[in-house]
């Protein structure tokens, strides 16, 4: 299995690369993951800097790719639900999971229709770096439920 994430922003805060450097090497024996940046339109007007950053994030998707954006008003998922959700889409043949986090601003309108699944952390408000650790802290939870390894609980 092959996930990418793919942020608006360059992480800079060395605890989140600490955190995410806990979880990486864990990982390698049941997927590859990649963590993408794309650079944010932040000094841009609100509607430019979406399509900016719309446009950044879609041209690194694939057509075979399950492209899911975290958005507020996507679904929100338990940690066990997460993992069912990485289980159905396998057994449905997918192999490569792209996860977007956006930018200050939210998404621009064409990659929300872009989306084949929109997802949402708990009703809380992260940045996009914390955002980015806890995914990727997620997704190996997700890989511990699916493989019947202690660490979820």
């Amino acid at each position: 299995m092959q996930i990418k994430i793919i942020s608006v922003g360059k992480v800079k805060q060395q605890f989140v690369l600490d955190g995410e450097g806990e979880f990486l090497p864990r990982l390698k024996s049941d997927l590859k993951l990649e963590l993408i940046e794309v650079e944010g339109g932040s000094n841009l007007p609100e509607a430019q800097a979406k399509a900016k950053e719309g446009a950044a994030v879609l041209a690194k998707v694939k057509p075979n790719d399950l492209f899911v954006v975290l958005d507020e008003t996507g679904k929100s998922l338990s940690s066990p639900g997460f993992a069912q959700f990485f289980q159905t889409e396998m057994s449905r043949g997918k192999s490569s999971f792209v996860f977007a986090i956006g930018g200050f601003h939210g998404w621009d309108p064409e990659v929300l229709k872009r989306a084949h699944r929109l997802v949402s952390l708990p009703c809380l408000t992260f940045t996009y770096q914390m955002t980015r650790l806890i995914l990727v802290e997620q997704i190996y939870r997700a890989m511990t439920i699916i493989k019947g390894v202690p660490y979820h609980r």
